[in-house]
């Protein structure tokens, strides 16, 4: 797993540098000016993760010309060893989306948006007495499309459905007399909808920094 988050962990703290540093917005130049010019940070959270008992994080940077990029992680790791129960978890998403339509010109990430996405997931589920583990990293790539609207002044929601390939190594097996026996190990290839999100997002800051509003 470490191998495939190195570089997105990298990704991720050149994203936590650039929300530290305030947007950057000229007093003096036009309206039209400052939209291709600024900067906004958000932080994110998909409430179906959440609520699945799977925490969730990410951030996303506004970009100048309808361009955004974002990175998200979750990170579960629930168990019960007497009852031979997991509930595991870890994964990262990169994302650069394109925002379009009259409602992004208002307000930054706002309004429709595609885009493309790339991840890296491992995994380890049981119940009763069968399990599904991912040992070696999983890995995706597609397509995103999604519609965010405005909550209040600092909070959006943003609803979006992604879609493309994941393939990776599965373990099969069977917890047995304090040891876990192999029922099968398999290559799995999937296309289709690989993720969907109702993301709570948020602009930090006060008064005109970090302002969404165009």
């Amino acid at each position: 797993m470490a191998s495939c988050i190195t570089s997105p962990v990298r990704f991720l703290a050149l994203l936590l540098l650039s929300a530290a540093v305030p947007a950057a917005v000229r007093a003096s130049a036009p309206c039209d000016s400052c939209y291709y010019d600024c900067l906004h940070v958000a932080m994110k959270t998909n409430l179906l993760h959440d609520a699945a008992l799977t925490p969730d994080f990410g951030l996303e940077i506004a970009l100048p010309r309808h361009i955004s990029v974002g990175v998200e992680g979750v990170y579960a790791w629930w168990s019960n060893a007497s009852e031979h129960r997991y509930w595991r978890l870890r994964g990262i998403w990169a994302d650069v989306s394109y925002w379009f339509g009259r409602a992004s010109r208002r307000r930054a990430l706002t309004g429709h948006h595609i885009g493309i996405y790339g991840s890296c997931h491992d995994f380890d589920f049981e119940f009763g007495n069968k399990g599904w583990q991912s040992r070696r990293p999983t890995f995706g790539a597609g397509i995103s499309y999604g519609y965010s609207f405005r909550l209040n002044h600092r909070l959006n929601l943003d609803l979006s459905v992604r879609a493309g390939y994941t393939g990776g190594h599965i373990t099969v097996y069977r917890p047995e007399c304090g040891k876990y026996v192999c029922l099968d190990n398999y290559y799995r290839r999937y296309v289709g909808i690989t993720g969907l999100a109702v993301t709570l997002v948020w602009f930090p800051g006060r008064g005109s920094l970090n302002n969404p509003a165009r």
